[in-house]
This record gives structure tokens, C-alpha cells and sequence, in this order.
């Protein structure tokens, strides 16, 4: 009896050692996945992947585009109508002035963000006792006719508040002498600009993130799963 067992265990090792399995072989269908377990013969690796490849892809990469955008740019039109005048005190404006700049506002409707701006000026005479009390300075003074004149030229034309501005320049800016009455009559002015906004076409540096290129893994493992097909 030990002895036809020991045959047995003799055979099994023979067919094993031959590389016939065991048990009987199993056909998946085509198309589904299987296992497939290396030989036990066969060492372990660890994953591992290219150094060259490791540090080409530390993190995002930034990329530099040149792409084309639009920019606004503001256009000042001046001397389109003269400066209104201030000889007693109050603003001088001529007959037909209101007129002519509705004139000239009705001539750019096809321009973008058209509006009137007011530029308020003094001469370098000293204020009044009375006139320092309620405007302090010239530049105040030239701030009080400026804000006055794009009021008046707001209810006239019926525009919206985003279409008016104004500033100031106090007796900063002269265009006459100040030494003579006349020189100083031209110096108290609000002058009146048209501004509009067009537009142009620039090369702009648009930098992006770009993932990583994936990379090459390889790798030996205990297992591994193949697609039959």
C-alpha cells in the first residue's frame, strides 16, 4: 500500500515538474478579462518610472500664449466749441451753444460711450472776503463753475449723469497773462471737451496651466490582468 502510494506522489511530481497543471484548463469567452499568476519562481519589483520624465513633470507647466484682445482707449475732442466765459460772475454762454453741441453730440451716435466734459478755470486774483467764505480758493471757485455749467448742459440736452463729468484746474493753467483785465477775462473759462471710446486690437501674453503629459509607468507585480481578444 506505502509503496503505490509513493508511486502516485512520484507521478505528480514528475507532471508537475513538466509543467502539466493540475487541474484542467478553463477557456474565458473572448473579449473577457482573466488573471494570470506568475510563477512563483519569478521576483517581486517595485513601481518605478523614468527620473528624466519625473522632473520634466513637477507639477503644472505654464504656458505663454500671444492672443489677440481689445483694448478701450479715450479719445478727447477739444476746441470743438469755444470755452464759456465767466466776465460778471455767472457763465456766459452764447446763443446757439447749446444748439451747436447737440449738433455735434447727434454727429457720433456711432461711437462708443460719448459723453461732454467740463474743465473749470480761475485767473490768480485773490477771492473776496465773501467768495473765500463759500468757495475758499480759486480752485474752489473753478469747481463751483465747472460742476454749474455741467448742470446747466445736462437738463439742456437731456442726457443721463454718466454722459456728463467735469474737473477743476483752479488758476493753474492760464492761457493769458494775468496781469492785465483782459488777460484775466480769458483765464475765467470752463472749457468743454467731447470724449468718446474706440477700440483696437493688441497682442496680449495669455499664460495658462497645462496639466502634466502623462507618463510610462512600469512595473512587475504578483498579478497582473489582460484583455483577451
Amino acid at each position: 500500500m506505502s509503496k503505490r502510494i509513493s508511486l502516485l506522489l512520484l507521478s505528480y511530481g514528475l507532471l508537475s515538474a513538466a509543467g502539466v497543471p493540475a487541474a484542467d484548463v478553463v477557456d474565458a469567452p473572448i473579449g473577457e478579462p482573466v488573471e494570470r499568476h506568475l510563477d512563483d519562481y519569478q521576483p517581486y519589483g517595485t513601481w518605478t518610472r523614468d527620473p528624466a520624465q519625473l522632473e520634466s513633470e513637477k507639477g503644472d507647466r505654464l504656458e505663454a500664449q500671444q492672443v489677440v484682445g481689445e483694448e478701450l482707449e479715450t479719445v478727447k475732442l477739444t476746441d470743438l466749441v469755444p470755452a464759456i466765459r465767466f466776465e460778471s460772475g455767472v457763465a456766459d454762454i452764447p446763443g446757439g451753444y447749446v444748439e451747436r453741441l447737440g449738433q455735434i453730440l447727434d454727429g457720433m451716435r456711432d461711437r462708443r460711450n460719448v459723453r461732454v466734459h467740463f474743465v473749470g478755470h480761475a485767473d490768480s486774483q485773490p477771492l473776496s472776503a465773501g467768495l473765500a467764505r463759500v468757495y475758499g480758493d480759486n480752485a474752489g471757485l473753478s469747481r463751483e463753475r465747472a460742476g454749474e455749467v455741467a448742470e446747466f448742459f445736462q437738463l439742456a440736452l437731456a442726457l443721463p449723469p454718466e454722459a456728463i463729468s467735469f474737473e477743476w484746474a483752479g488758476d493753474s493753467r492760464p492761457i493769458a497773462s494775468n496781469a492785465t483785465a483782459d488777460g484775466r477775462a480769458l483765464n475765467r473759462r470752463v472749457e468743454v471737451e467731447v470724449w468718446y471710446d474706440q477700440s483696437k486690437e493688441s497682442l496680449r501674453e495669455k499664460v495658462t496651466s497645462a496639466a502634466p503629459a502623462s507618463g510610462t509607468w512600469s512595473c512587475r507585480c504578483a498579478t497582473r490582468t489582460t484583455r483577451r481578444g
